[in-house]
């Protein structure tokens, strides 16, 4: 579908209803990402709760209001305030300034109100554009309705390393090769491995493929053929700029 017939909008509305837990994994703007999708669902009278199961910056999400969170009825507390959106942590590590995790237990341990969203951040990046899930990540949690896999537009037609990626070995490792670029090819291979963006995703999860920084038009080539690739294997997936709020392309 062309990315001109759909509003932003429209794909947060459709892809993150109420009473769900939706779970970003990935790289390349989950944070962004989950603070334009909340914004969204706030503005249309929803709640939004935000945490991880690992790390995420204070800065990242301030000046968003923080709930400390480090039991059941702790938690059940945050759903039921009023506030808009909240972030949800177990406490903030002090230089390093990241809000730490939840227990995992606790998510999804009751059936979320009906008005409100919890998103939640499934691993980290450091700040880069692409990854390879580490033997550790993500960390999804099982009552998970959707997980979002993150892919930033930057790193591609670029090559498989340090400087473009989280964890390039692990991205090769993946491909089968010693040497790759970002190309459509190594991209959806990535996408559709269960040791790459799939890994950790649950059977009746749903598992969406968001590829990020559609606004860098010099990436745009290799992003379209990317996304021909995953409509061709049936994966569903959006090119979207977070930073722009715009839809360039979808594969639904």
């Amino acid at each position: 579908m062309n990315g001109s017939e759909v509003t932003f909008e429209d794909f947060v509305m459709r892809h993150f209803p109420p009473g769900r837990i939706a779970t970003f994994v990935g790289a390349g703007g989950k944070s962004s990402g989950m603070r334009a999708v909340a914004g969204v669902l706030s503005r249309r009278g929803l709640r939004v709760r935000i945490t991880t199961t690992t790390r995420i910056g204070v800065a990242e999400f301030s000046p968003l209001p923080v709930a400390l969170v480090r039991s059941e009825s702790e938690i059940l507390d945050s759903f039921a305030a009023e506030t808009p959106v909240e972030v949800i942590s177990a406490g903030v590590l002090g230089a390093n300034e990241k809000h730490m995790g939840v227990e995992l237990s606790l998510l999804g341990r009751r059936a979320l109100p009906d008005d409100l969203v919890l998103l939640v951040e499934g691993d980290g990046a450091r700040r880069m554009p692409m990854k390879a899930p580490r033997p550790h990540e993500p960390v999804i949690p099982v009552a998970s309705a959707a997980v979002f896999a993150l892919m930033g537009a930057a790193a591609f037609g670029e090559p498989v390393d340090s400087r473009n990626c989280c964890n390039p070995e692990g991205v090769l490792a993946v491909l089968g090769r010693q040497n790759a670029v970002f190309d459509a090819a190594a991209l959806s291979l990535l996408a559709g491995s269960a040791s790459g963006s799939r890994k950790g995703v649950l059977p009746g999860m749903a598992f969406h493929l968001v590829v990020n920084q559609g606004d860098l038009a010099d990436k745009r080539q290799i992003a379209h053929g990317l996304m021909a690739r995953v409509r061709e294997s049936g994966i569903s997936a959006t090119l979207l700029s977070w930073r722009e709020q715009r839809i360039y392309e979808t594969a639904w």
